[in-house]
């Protein structure tokens, strides 16, 4: 009983980052114990105990000790940080019908393939639901209509442009006589949205972001006005050009896919090329970005290329994560405050933390705060306010 007591406070300063190079030789030697097995399996379970998840398997445990004490034996040589990389643990996740991750200070257990509408129940009563698909269109009058409220089929007509709903995302389908016009959706904080455009480009707009564009495109040009946060794949037409302005910045598109985070309290505005090319433009500076590159420009006007972007970390808002790399505890907290739609206030001066890793984004805020909280650093919700607290 005493050896399992040792294991299980050895695995949690692993988990920690505090576990001393004594300890971890210690850890190692148990691990290849398979009387261990056992006690690791409760400690996977205990983990998320708000989240149903299905038993663990002895093939799994093995599997899992395998990759840990590669993880470990890594670790010991390259001197990692104590923020263990959640990273590297999803091969296991398929094999045991659960996604297995390692990060921030914990271990989290969600289920496998959960849809990204349904939402993860929690049992705190103060607690905020994670956001939704929904956002606000405005048509050229002026007038607006909810789409989180609307059903499927044409909503209006906007000079021969006729503006429908299906299957969830916004489509314009223009006829010979359309006639410009312009129309904005915007996406309120804790929603999130998808627009097909008259020429068949698709857009994913993030949560507190919106667009303004034409109902119908003009023959020399498609143009249209971004702010926060949107996931671009635009049809091809070498007679028209695609462009996206932002922050004072001109994106020149031919066919292609990428993101553009402009929010106004990051600080700077990211383009992140997946596919094709893009020539970016700011005043006199032009930069013509490669697939798998960023241009990152800042409040300055200085842009700078980064040639090691992670894409699953762009891409992780429209793919249902929280996907952190390096991220600061305020980076990790404006991407809350977008989703749950809660202001954050820290109650005193907190020390700076680094958070690595993958959260769904389908848990409820008090589930991803107990993920956060193993990384020494904790929360309080009240109401709207999420308070960040010693």
């Amino acid at each position: 009983m005493y050896q399992k007591k040792v294991f299980k406070e050895l695995m949690e300063q692993f988990i920690s980052g505090e576990i001393t190079p004594e300890g971890k030789t210690m850890l190692l030697t148990m691990l290849d114990n398979p009387k261990y097995s056992e006690e690791l399996n409760t400690i996977l379970q205990e983990n998320y105990d708000s989240v149903e998840i299905p038993s663990i398997s002895p093939e799994l445990t093995k599997k899992f000790i395998d990759e840990l004490k590669k993880k470990m034996k890594t670790s010991s040589k390259t001197k990692e940080t104590p923020v263990v990389n959640m990273l590297n643990w999803k091969k296991i996740a398929i094999a045991a019908s659960i996604i297995v991750a390692i990060g921030i200070g914990t271990f989290t257990l969600f289920q496998k393939e959960a849809p990204s509408t349904s939402v993860i129940t929690s049992k705190e009563k103060n607690d905020k639901a994670p956001g939704k698909s929904g956002a606000i269109l405005t048509l050229s009058d002026g007038s607006k209509i909810v789409l989180d409220s609307v059903g499927n089929g044409v909503l209006a007509n906007q000079n021969n442009t006729l503006v429908s709903k299906k299957n969830g995302k916004l489509v314009y389908k223009t006829s010979k006589n359309a006639q410009l016009a312009y129309n904005t959706m915007t996406t309120p904080r804790a929603r999130q949205y998808n627009l097909e455009l008259s020429d068949g480009t698709k857009v994913w707009l993030n949560a507190s972001s919106s667009i303004m564009f034409p109902t119908s495109f003009a023959p020399n040009e498609r143009k249209v006005i971004l702010t926060g946060e949107a996931y671009f794949e635009v049809a091809k037409d070498k007679k028209r050009p695609f462009r996206v302005v932002v922050n004072n910045m001109l994106v020149n598109v031919l066919g292609t896919h990428f993101n553009i985070n402009a929010y106004d309290d990051e600080t700077s505005v990211n383009t992140t090329l997946l596919e094709g090319s893009v020539l970016i433009t700011e005043k006199t500076k032009k930069v013509l970005l490669k697939p798998g590159q960023q241009a990152q420009k800042q409040k300055s006007g200085v842009i700078t290329i980064n040639d090691n972007v992670n894409i699953e970390a762009v891409m992780g808002w429209k793919n249902g994560v929280f996907y952190f790399e390096k991220a600061s505890l305020q980076t990790v907290l404006r991407q809350l405050s977008r989703w749950y739609n809660v202001d954050v206030v820290f109650e005193k001066d907190i020390p700076e933390r680094i958070f690595e890793g993958e959260i769904q984004r389908n848990l409820q805020l008090s589930q991803v705060l107990k993920i956060l909280e193993k990384n020494k650093v904790h929360f309080k919700i009240d109401g709207n306010i999420l308070r960040v607290i010693p």
